[in-house]
């Protein structure tokens, strides 16, 4: 579980570094295969898969300790996809497992810190940031940070602004305007002015797209955001 859990949480990672989907792909079908073969109908996650040798007891660990528990990683990853594609099933599955957990993480925190992270994501509720690029995704960022400053008509200032500050509660995807997508974050998503252009959403319900900085800015502060 943990192996499935902490890659899947490492792909989605790099995902949201370079853009490319096949880690994003990667990582929905690691979730899925936790989905299949490791859930606990009563809620939760065994640590074991159901074609795993058969044991006497099949270990159900869910406390954090120096590295988070696989549950509770994969709980932070099924929320993070939820915000990606809006199923039901990954969060519905994320809350299953944090549900029968409530009573001690208000006991013990120190003790199920990265559940509380999960709790956290889903409570807030998370940013969900879509940017259209008028560049194609190898020349925007094989890494985000080599971009200049104004090349790709405005996609660096974007990027700047959504990585510029510390936001554990947000998911970011890219594509070019000119390409499909397999992430539903990104579906209808056009670029405004012939601009890189950034939507801000919560539940798939978006603010209206911004080409400028500044107002992605206030819209990721929850302010009134200025005109472009």
């Amino acid at each position: 579980m943990e192996d499935y859990a902490n890659l899947a949480e490492g792909l989605l990672a790099l995902y949201a570094t370079t853009f490319e989907e096949r880690y994003f792909v990667a990582a929905r079908e690691l979730a899925d295969a936790i989905l299949a073969h490791f859930s606990d109908e009563r809620g939760g996650f065994y640590d074991t898969s159901d074609d795993h040798e058969e044991l006497v007891v099949r270990p159900k660990d869910v406390q954090d300790n120096a590295t988070p528990s696989g549950s509770a990683m994969a709980t932070n990853v099924l929320f993070k996809l939820a915000a990606y594609t809006g199923e039901a099933k990954y969060a519905d599955a994320g809350e299953a497992a944090l549900a029968p957990l409530q009573p001690a993480l208000a006991q013990a925190p120190m003790g199920f810190a990265w559940w509380l992270c999960a709790l956290n994501f889903e409570l807030a509720p998370p940013k969900e940031i879509a940017i259209v690029s008028p560049l194609a995704t190898g020349e925007e960022t094989a890494t985000i940070s080599p971009l200049p400053m104004g090349e790709g008509l405005g996609v660096r200032e974007l990027l700047d602004v959504v990585f510029g500050e510390y936001r554990p509660n947000q998911v970011v995807a890219l594509k070019r305007a000119d390409a499909d997508s397999v992430i539903p974050l990104l579906e209808g998503r056009a670029m405004m002015d012939d601009k890189a252009t950034a939507y801000v959403c919560q539940n798939f319900a978006c603010l209206m797209p911004v080409t400028a900085a500044e107002g992605l800015a206030a819209q990721l502060a929850d302010a009134a955001p200025p005109a472009n």
